[in-house]
């Protein structure tokens, strides 16, 4: 026979399970720990990346709402503005309207006032001067 099962053969036997417990303690073991660390590792940032990224996606929607909040309360006041700068302007054009209606009374009133000053000065002119036409006339008549 080819193989004999002897003290050797058990011998080799008893070397290659010691061979096998020792490699496995020494490098298979740790080799596989550290692997498997390594792994967790990885996964956990990993997970922790898509916490990361459901927080910026989170903060990126909150953002958008402040965002449009702020744009409406802009168009908001902005058409307020613009009411009330309407109702200036035409508080502003009302009253100058009415400051434009005062001045041109008083010029009538000032108007009228110099018109019958003139024509009180004027009705001693043409008085006067109706009795120097009729002085002369009849000088002229007698002469």
């Amino acid at each position: 026979m080819l193989l004999s099962i002897d003290g050797t053969f058990l011998i080799q036997i008893a070397n290659f399970i010691l061979f096998w417990v020792l490699l496995n303690y020494l490098f298979v073991a740790p080799t596989r720990r550290a692997i498997e660390a390594r792994q967790r590792y990885v996964s956990g940032l990993y997970s922790e990346a898509a916490d990361f990224a459901a927080q910026a996606a989170a903060l990126r929607a909150q953002a958008e709402d402040i965002l449009n909040v702020a744009r409406r309360e802009t168009q908001e006041r902005m058409r307020a503005a613009a009411a009330q700068a309407s109702e200036e302007a035409h508080g502003i054009e009302q009253q100058a309207l009415n400051e434009a209606a005062a001045t041109v009374q008083l010029a009538h009133g000032t108007v009228a006032a110099e018109r019958a000053e003139a024509l009180a000065k004027q009705q001693r002119f043409v008085v006067e001067l109706a009795r120097s036409m009729v002085e002369r006339a009849t000088a002229v008549e007698h002469a």
